[in-house]
């Protein structure tokens, strides 16, 4: 008896093969782990192991070969022009958007010296009760500000971005990044005496105890701290995709890119504009995109 190791050409799997008497000759055995037939030549020296079809054939190739005469697919010129244009639309509006964040970026950081004084209206209170006797600092100065009796304190600012602690007795002192935009003064709802909350009217809910808090920031502060990060981001993205665009390599993900510019909102108006033309052809032409081989 003899015992003999080899590996099975189909799946790769070791297996083995035990003769009885002789030790040389031609035996059929079956693959233990894919049930692939096999032919196994044994002599002296020698074992030769072949995998054999349903036909008989020997020799099996696991992998399928494209024929050297196969026609391969060839872009025509047309479908360049049209996937570079589309390509373009989509990087415009990338970009515009990219100048789009910056130009929010750069609304917060000005200076609005060259404007106008207007009223700011300061609310303080807590839970049960407004404060009337409140100390409020800005950018760490402490300001004259006096209350109406209804925990209200009117300030008088130019545009900016200011840095507002209230401080309260037997309260935690209060802190809030205030950004004021460029408006008219008393700017107010219709039929209501008090100003417009988060643009010229701030309040301050107080908590008693000892330390410090720091309170939500205010509307603008929001879109500072996420807008422009947000509309980078979307830029990048659209970036990306009039590259897959560029090079006909995913239908879907040029349409990705493409979405995505238009969320950047480069300039506001014109680069959504141009996202929605570059969705509107890509819809029209996504044929072009099917790719047989690469060459």
């Amino acid at each position: 008896m003899a015992r003999f190791e080899f590996k099975c050409p189909n799946c790769n799997r070791e297996d083995n093969l035990v003769l009885m008497g002789d030790e040389k000759g031609k035996f059929d055995k079956e693959c233990n782990n894919c049930k692939t037939k096999l032919e196994i030549i044994k002599d002296t020296e020698t074992l030769e192991v072949k995998a054999i079809n349903e036909k008989g054939l020997k020799n099996i190739e696991s992998k399928i070969q494209i024929p050297s005469d196969y026609k391969r697919y060839e872009f025509n010129e047309s479908n360049q022009k049209i996937a570079k244009f589309i390509a373009v639309l989509i990087l415009t509006a990338s970009i515009m958007g990219i100048f789009t964040g910056y130009m929010i970026i750069n609304f917060f950081s000005n200076e609005y010296s060259e404007y106008e004084v207007i009223n700011i209206e300061i609310v303080v209170k807590n839970n049960t009760s407004n404060l009337d006797n409140a100390e409020i600092h800005i950018d760490g100065k402490k300001i004259k500000a006096i209350s109406d009796g209804n925990g209200t304190y009117n300030v008088i600012m130019k545009p900016g971005k200011y840095s507002f602690e209230v401080k309260a007795y037997s309260h935690m002192d209060a802190s809030m990044d205030i950004f004021i935009p460029p408006q008219d003064n008393n700017l107010s709802l219709v039929d209501v005496e008090k100003g417009i909350e988060g643009v010229n009217r701030f309040t301050f809910n107080m908590k008693e105890g000892e330390g410090k808090i720091n309170l939500e920031e205010s509307t603008y502060m929001k879109m500072e701290t996420w807008c422009s990060n947000l509309i980078f981001l979307f830029s990048l993205i659209g970036i990306w995709g009039a590259w897959v665009t560029y090079k006909l390599q995913s239908y879907n993900n040029a349409q990705i890119g493409a979405f995505f510019s238009v969320l950047a909102m480069g300039f506001f108006i014109i680069g959504p504009i141009l996202g929605i033309m570059a969705l509107y052809y890509l819809k029209k032409h996504k044929n072009m995109f099917t790719v047989s081989f690469k060459n």
